[in-house]
């Protein structure tokens, strides 16, 4: 399945919507105690997928987050896609959702 997991069309998509979040940003969600919302894309493959651009100490990070809703999230397929989309990164593993993989990739700065 790992040919099927994220399409090129799908890519386009998901990098056409990618927000960039600022540290100013940050601070503005957090004084209202509100999350700053990513809306992610559903893959053919049944995926959800959202990406942003995190602006962190004057270095740009893609940002990926992977989960598949109703099932458990399979490492393995959330890293392919995750490497389809923006190549080698490291893997962050569950932040807030235990089915939800975040993959990071420093694009500059750094």
């Amino acid at each position: 399945m790992s040919d099927n997991l994220i399409t090129p069309e799908e890519i386009k998509t998901l990098r056409a919507g990618t927000k960039t979040i600022t540290p100013e940003m940050v601070m503005e969600y957090m004084v209202e105690r509100k999350v700053i919302p990513v809306n992610p894309i559903i893959l053919k493959s049944g995926y959800y997928i959202s990406m942003t651009i995190d602006m962190l100490k004057g270095r740009a990070v893609e940002h990926i987050s992977i989960s598949k809703i109703s099932e458990t999230t399979d490492p393995a397929d959330a890293e392919i896609i995750a490497k389809a989309v923006i190549g080698e990164c490291t893997i962050k593993g569950s932040m807030f959702n235990k089915n939800v993989i975040h993959f990071m990739k420093i694009v500059n700065g750094g």
